[in-house]
């Protein structure tokens, strides 16, 4: 007996060892696994132009996403996501030719810009020439024909709203303004582009008023303007010197009754002119209207003046989970990482990052080696114009329709008073957080669902199985939900294994994709080999037939299985199952609690069983 007891605890000790050293094996070929890289081209202005402070901060809050963004898994290939910048100069012909070097040279999954809308126009018309399929993602074109129904781009997605959406909003507020001043006389002046065209129109067909004049930088200057017969070499620099001016538009200002300017172009062009009109005492009791929301403007423009900016990260409003709890921390973070003392934070820049990584994880997710360069391409246009994202605003998700965001980021007013104050009213947003473990062992514990309210009091959950051959969500089940100081925890006990994804069926929601995996784990398999080790001691201690002996341990194994789910299911069920859990790791609970089911067998089986009635059916002395 003492030899079958030694034997039988050398098996138990060879097969933990072996159990171990497979968990160890599998955990370093994880960190030996090959890297294969992914390319992604990011197209920004920089250099000497006026849209340098744009280029460079849309570049740099590219780079800090993706040092936030976790990696990417194929088979056993990690997927290194690789940024190949390229310089476009603010110029469309420049950016043209990124698109296509990048394209055909560098291999490039997508491309991350351009900034500039004539730029992106004149790329995607390139790309289609060439009949390219490449998702473009640009976080900064406004321009409104780059989304217009008959006009948009297959490749083509905006993140942030077009002049249309953001110049409607200024409409409004601008008129709000100054009728409180029974101001109603305003000048136009847009830069001579597509950018600084596609806002004069946008804003004036919004305005409603007959007292506009509009004109173009252009148009305001002298022809060949100069300096001690020196000609400005840029229209830019004759407009600085403010002596460029036309005798026509001088006369405007002197006698007309206009008395608001509306600035529509990049930053350091409206504020040249602003400086030009001042140096000229053009621009005295004027006030000023802006577009965007740099730290040159703020610093440089008069104060007093309106600005309507690029979407913010607001500090005042709760931030997602995923980053903190203070919103401060990425921009300082970001701060930190500028190149420029006045570069920015641009927020649809980091969401563009976002929204490509969580696109190219559902492309690749389970797939085992790495795809063509092209199918990943034509595969990421389908997820784009398919699939929600997340943003950094919780209480808004990213989808897009034809090219165009279904919920546009709000567009912050301010008002330049050396430090700036916020105009426009800010909102609480209610959101919901939900978070639940990626990947849960089928029939361990049930599967919980954190929701994190804000405000927020009650909402419906619903449970959404996943067809994974089709990629069809079909409810499950859905339930109301009420909230305790803005939490609650929901149990779903899943038996099917497979994709589960929880989603709120009535109010906003982060993350956009919920999803939890229900599969097998290890553990009941270890179970099982701990309570053929215990059925096999047990048999060692008695006289057994062959059959005796089969059936022995075959029921011991049951036992133990059974002994192991009531073990971890106790945990959820406390006072129905009275069966203890040995610790907090599954693994040694698993191997405890099969051990001890194959030693006892079905007696142990039965003594509970036996004892789990007399709950069900008599009464306690208390009761």
């Amino acid at each position: 007996m003492k030899s079958s007891l030694r034997s039988c605890l050398l098996i138990l000790v060879i097969t933990c060892m072996m159990l171990l050293n497979g968990i160890a094996e599998a955990h370093d070929n994880t960190l030996k696994s090959p890297v294969k890289l992914l390319k992604i081209g990011v197209i920004s202005p920089k250099g000497d132009g006026s849209a340098v402070l744009a280029g460079e901060s849309h570049e740099e809050s590219i780079r800090l996403a993706f040092t936030h963004l976790p990696p990417l898994q194929v088979g056993n290939l990690h997927i290194k996501l690789d940024l190949i910048p390229w310089n476009d100069n603010g110029l469309s012909e420049k950016a043209v030719q990124g698109a296509l070097h990048l394209t055909h040279e560098d291999h490039v999954v997508a491309l991350l810009g351009p900034v500039n809308s004539g730029s992106t126009k004149e790329t995607l018309k390139k790309l289609r020439e060439q009949q390219i399929e490449l998702p473009v993602i640009s976080a900064l074109s406004t321009a409104p024909e780059l989304t217009d129904s008959g006009l948009r781009d297959k490749n083509f997605f905006r993140l942030i709203f077009d002049d249309a959406d953001r110049m409607g909003q200024y409409a409004t507020f601008i008129k709000q303004e100054q009728a409180n001043e029974l101001h109603q006389h305003f000048l136009f002046l847009y830069q001579d582009n597509p950018y600084g065209e596609g806002l004069k129109n946008s804003l004036k067909n919004r305005f409603y008023t007959p007292n506009i004049t509009d004109l173009s930088w252009r148009a305001i200057l002298q022809p060949y303007c100069s300096h001690d017969g020196v000609p400005y070499p840029t229209d830019i620099d004759a407009m600085h010197s403010g002596e460029c001016f036309t005798e026509a538009f001088r006369q405007l200002l002197q006698q007309s009754s206009i008395d608001s300017i509306v600035l529509l172009g990049d930053t350091p062009g409206s504020l040249s002119l602003v400086n030009s009109l001042n140096a000229a005492a053009l621009g005295s009791n004027m006030d000023y209207f802006f577009v965007g929301s740099n730290k040159r403007l703020f610093d440089e423009a008069p104060a007093g003046s309106i600005t309507i900016g690029d979407p913010v990260l607001d500090p005042a409003r709760a931030p997602t989970t995923d980053l903190g709890s203070d919103w401060g921390k990425l921009l300082d973070e970001f701060e930190e990482r500028a190149k420029k003392d006045h570069a920015d934070f641009v927020m649809t820049a980091y969401e563009a990052a976002m929204v490509l990584h969580s696109a190219l994880r559902i492309v690749l997710s389970g797939q085992e080696s790495l795809p063509d360069i092209h199918e990943v391409r034509k595969r990421l246009l389908q997820v784009l114009e398919s699939e929600t994202f997340d943003s950094l605003e919780p209480w808004r998700s990213i989808s897009f329709s034809q090219g165009k965001l279904d919920q546009i980021p709000t567009a912050p007013i301010y008002r330049i008073t050396r430090g700036v104050a916020r105009e426009d009213t800010l909102k609480t947003h209610p959101w919901i957080q939900l978070s639940a473990q990626s990947v849960h062992p089928w029939l361990e514990t049930p599967v919980e669902v954190q929701l994190d309210a804000h405000a927020v009091e009650a909402a419906r959950l619903g449970l959404f199985r996943i067809d994974e051959i089709t990629d069809h969500e079909y409810l499950i089940e859905d339930r109301w939900v009420r909230f305790s100081a803005g939490q609650a925890i929901e149990r779903f006990h899943l038996l099917p294994r497979g994709l589960y994804h929880f989603k709120m069926l009535d109010a906003p929601f982060a993350p956009a994709r919920t999803a939890t995996r229900v599969d097998l784990s290890n553990h009941y398999f270890i179970s099982a080999i701990a309570a053929a080790v215990g059925a096999i001691l047990a048999v060692s201690r008695a006289p057994f037939t062959v059959l005796s002996w089969i059936i022995r341990v075959v029921t011991g194994i049951m036992t133990g299985l059974l002994l192991t789910f009531c073990s971890f299911y106790g945990q959820q069920l406390s006072g129905w199952i009275p069966i203890p859990s040995f610790g907090t790791e599954p693994i040694v609970n698993a191997m405890l609690t099969g051990l001890i089911g194959g030693l006892i067998g079905p007696h142990l089986l039965a003594d509970l069983l036996v004892g789990w009635s007399r709950r069900l059916v008599l009464p306690s002395k208390s009761e």
